[in-house]
């Protein structure tokens, strides 16, 4: 007589599959303290060993033929819960990233650009080393251009390279001489490696005192407000470049269409929803 191992099977079945899943190392920037908490209140190591200790040795030994017969006879299950773990992790990110969207609208928001009463909020997370960022830039700038009911906030998140840092501090710092658009525009269509003294040639091509930019890369006031950008991009689990949040919607990459669509929905800022019919706001 076979063992019953129904309820065994699949808690066994869950913690391989989480030991699959986690395989590639995590980004230190998505690293909160939020997730290490969560990690260490359910592993899977804590599940095999509940589920080890009510089993016997036969027990143990039928189970792990039948996941084995299972994911051979059947490896699609393990793509289909792959897809189904994304798609949990994407729906959880976008309520985290809602519930901030208001904080993200106020918080080192100091780049932006459009009425501040725009119906439609556009909020990107770039790295000027970014290729998919670059090739976003024509989008960016003719939103700004055509679409009166639009505001547009950039955010500095420097992941790629030390460059992509010094890049980001010259941005940051070229609005001290009224110039941060102009500064972003140009490194954001700059061909090349970008290093420092390209950096600053471009910084000359466009007016700026590069002198006093120099001088006030170095001040706190920059540091501080390219930390500020990076922790609100780590607290949401932004760790690619580009990505969008329109009015609390994330779209991660340049998808055109995807940004499109999310234009097109964007009409209620959802980070102060109507109230449900019959509900009193409050």
């Amino acid at each position: 007589m076979r063992p019953h191992t129904g309820v065994s099977f699949l808690a066994l079945f869950v913690a391989a599959f989480s030991f699959a899943s986690c395989t590639k190392p995590a980004d230190k920037a998505a690293e909160t303290g939020e997730a290490k908490a969560t990690a260490a209140q359910v592993t899977p190591g804590a599940v095999n060993s509940d589920v080890l200790k009510a089993l016997t040795a036969e027990q143990q030994a039928a189970v792990r033929a039948l996941i084995r017969d299972e994911l051979v006879a059947n490896p699609e299950i393990l793509l289909e819960a792959q897809r189904a773990f994304e798609t949990k992790q994407a729906r959880l990110q976008n309520e985290k990233v809602a519930a901030a969207f208001k904080t993200l609208k106020s918080e080192h928001a100091q780049f932006s650009f459009g009425p501040a009463n725009a119906k439609i909020t556009v909020i990107e997370f770039f790295d000027y080393k970014c290729g998919f960022c670059h090739a976003a830039q024509g989008w960016v700038a003719n939103l700004m251009q055509t679409r009166k009911d639009i505001r547009v906030i950039f955010k500095e998140l420097p992941i790629l390279s030390e460059n992509s840092t010094i890049a980001a501090k010259a941005a940051i710092a070229a609005h001290n001489q009224g110039k941060y658009l102009p500064m972003h525009n140009a490194l954001m269509t700059a061909q090349g490696d970008l290093n420092p003294e390209q950096i600053f040639q471009i910084a000359a091509s466009i007016g700026l005192n590069v002198p006093k930019l120099k001088a006030d890369m170095e001040k706190p006031q920059v540091e501080a407000t390219l930390t500020g950008m990076r922790e609100q991009a780590t607290n949401l689990n932004i760790g690619g470049t580009p990505g969008f949040v329109i009015n609390g919607k994330l779209v991660s990459g340049f998808n055109q269409e995807e940004l499109e669509n999310a234009l097109a929905t964007a009409g209620v800022d959802v980070s102060n929803p109507p109230p449900v019919p019959g509900q009193k706001k409050s």
